[in-house]
């Protein structure tokens, strides 16, 4: 939460006045109420922070998937890609499952608390950005 208000704080800084991140939904509507009875996440409005979010979890499933990838076809042997990568082997294979959540409001939920399909794209273009270059 201290990292949301530190990130928050330096967007007001650089102009981004209103971020439009609010750490507990307002509950104004039936939907939002029956989403919010069955606990799942809202994350309708489009917001800076969400594309950051988006992004981080983009990339630790990219780096995962490559990890798979060059375990199972690279030439180094998997010992050694364990080997040379262990810690960041485990973050990422943690922070994969907590994401869930994200991966499911960018593509696979279908209401209206689902994240604009906007956020997915600039994530994946920043996530293809980086690690093209």
């Amino acid at each position: 939460m201290w990292l949301f208000a530190f990130v928050d704080t330096i967007l007001y800084f650089l102009g981004y006045t209103d971020s439009a991140f609010a750490i507990t939904a307002k509950v104004a509507d039936e939907d939002v109420s029956q989403r919010y009875e069955k606990e799942i996440m809202e994350f309708g409005a489009s917001s800076p922070m969400l594309t950051i979010l988006a992004t981080v979890a983009f990339f630790n499933l990219y780096c995962f998937a490559e990890f798979v990838k060059e375990a199972t076809t690279g030439s180094k042997g998997i010992a050694q890609v364990y080997e040379t990568m262990a810690l960041q082997i485990l973050l990422c294979g943690v922070l994969i499952p907590i994401n869930i959540p994200l991966y499911q409001a960018l593509y696979l939920r279908k209401d209206k608390g689902k994240m604009p399909a906007s956020i997915a794209f600039k994530s994946m273009a920043f996530v293809l950005v980086t690690c093209l270059s």
